[in-house]
């Protein structure tokens, strides 16, 4: 009897652990849009810092080089993490996501890491963050289009 009460005891506890953190299911792929309409909003959230040190490398906004100016960002938000905190280094780390998403399902339709027109990230133009922010910005919007 007591074997029993135990046995059923986990199983309800399975069953109240698969309801209350969810089943795993598949997941589907997220459309481009979104990912830039969120990476998007996600940036337009950092208007207002104005106390990051250091400047920032622009990257060329080509459509050939998409995909090496998409990895040029991610490196210098990955500096750009590290001089903020709290609300402002989460939405560097949503944006990060969100374009890691987009390099890694490989979902630019354009753009090549491999092209060799494309300038490496060191050679591009420094500049302070509000710039770098709205370079950024734009770049995922002509991304959208």
């Amino acid at each position: 009897m007591m074997c029993k009460v135990l046995i059923f005891g986990c199983i309800a506890a399975v069953i109240l652990m698969t309801a209350a953190y969810g089943a795993p299911t598949t997941t589907t792929p997220i459309p481009p849009a979104q990912l830039l309409s969120h990476a998007i909003m996600d940036l337009e959230q950092l208007k207002n810092i104005d106390n990051v040190s250091g400047d920032f490398l622009l990257s060329e906004d080509s459509l050939e080089c998409s995909q090496t100016t998409l990895e040029c960002y991610l490196a210098e938000l990955k500096v750009l993490k590290e001089d903020v905190e709290g609300e402002n280094q989460t939405h560097i780390t949503n944006i990060e996501k969100n374009l890691n998403k987009l390099k890694v399902g490989n979902l630019l339709q354009v753009g090549n890491s491999s092209n060799p027109t494309c300038k490496k990230c060191e050679s591009n133009e420094k500049k302070k963050f509000p710039e770098f922010r709205q370079e950024l910005e734009s770049f995922l919007q002509s991304m959208l289009r």
